[in-house]
């Protein structure tokens, strides 16, 4: 492990530092910054992303040393005391431990598709989820660490929010950097990818009519499902809806409007499972 102090937030070393409240100029360059300990855990625990460089504290670096002594000398760790990261961060979520890492290219949607298919003992239920335009941060971490527990495959994302963005990757425990996940622009094509592979493309609305959420274990058991999320205002679009084979739904107590979706995520994604 390359240890090395910094002692200024001007360091030139910590350049990539510097922009972490522009995550888009971040994007731009091909990076992504991880906060927490559990999240830097995540990251190296599974070599999915190469890292860039450490930024920790001496309480993080005695709590982690052993997690970063796989790291080779390419990559630096970085020692600071505690009030350079409030200065150069600027949040306090970090615990006093930051990450940049490159995103490397998306994962291929036929190969996601295709492992999807195939149950294992990580994802035994041969499901996976399908985005919507849902952007805000919050839901696409909380549903990606839903979709985690409940052992799917992947995740398909129609435009919405980056899951690579840091409050996505913390608020999903580090799922965003364990589950595979590709971005598609164009549904029609994506929506008849999943239909030739065999995938019942569900859609999770608020509709009396649609599939109780109690019902889906044995309606499609045995069965490679799509469950498709829409974004937590304008829900499905008109235009991923007319390529679903079927519809979903949590029933509610009258005068309830709808669920929060990564709450709404979790539960169909239960029922799905049928984890005993």
């Amino acid at each position: 492990m390359n240890c090395e102090p910094v002692a200024s937030q001007d360091d030139p070393r910590l350049d990539d530092y510097r922009q972490l409240a522009e995550p888009d100029r971040l994007a731009a360059r091909g990076l992504f910054v991880a906060e927490s300990r559990h999240v830097l855990r995540c990251l190296v625990a599974g070599r999915r992303f190469q890292l860039r460089s450490v930024l920790l504290t001496e309480a993080a670096l005695g709590e982690l040393g052993g997690v970063l002594d796989v790291l080779g000398p390419d990559v630096p760790v970085f020692v600071a005391p505690r009030s350079l990261f409030s200065d150069l961060a600027g949040y306090s979520f970090h615990r006093g431990c930051l990450a940049i890492a490159e995103r490397g290219a998306s994962a291929p949607i036929p190969g996601l598709i295709e492992a999807a298919r195939n149950p294992s003992s990580t994802h035994p239920a041969g499901r996976i989820v399908v985005l919507d335009k849902v952007a805000n941060p919050d839901n696409v971490g909380s549903i990606f660490r839903n979709a985690r527990a409940f052992g799917a495959a992947g995740m398909l994302l129609v435009g919405g929010g980056d899951p690579l963005y840091r409050k996505a990757v913390r608020v999903s425990m580090g799922a965003t950097l364990e589950l595979p996940f590709a971005v598609c622009s164009e549904w029609p094509k994506l929506a008849e990818a999943l239909r030739e592979a065999g995938f019942i493309r569900l859609a999770a609305v608020v509709d009396a009519e649609a599939i109780p959420a109690a019902e889906l274990a044995s309606r499609f058991a045995g069965r490679p499902v799509a469950l498709v999320l829409g974004d937590e205002g304008a829900g499905i679009s008109a235009e991923v809806l007319a390529h679903c084979d079927a519809r979903a739904t949590v029933p509610m107590v009258p005068g309830v409007d709808s669920l929060n979706v990564a709450t709404a995520s979790g539960i169909l994604l239960h029922h799905l499972a049928a984890i005993s």
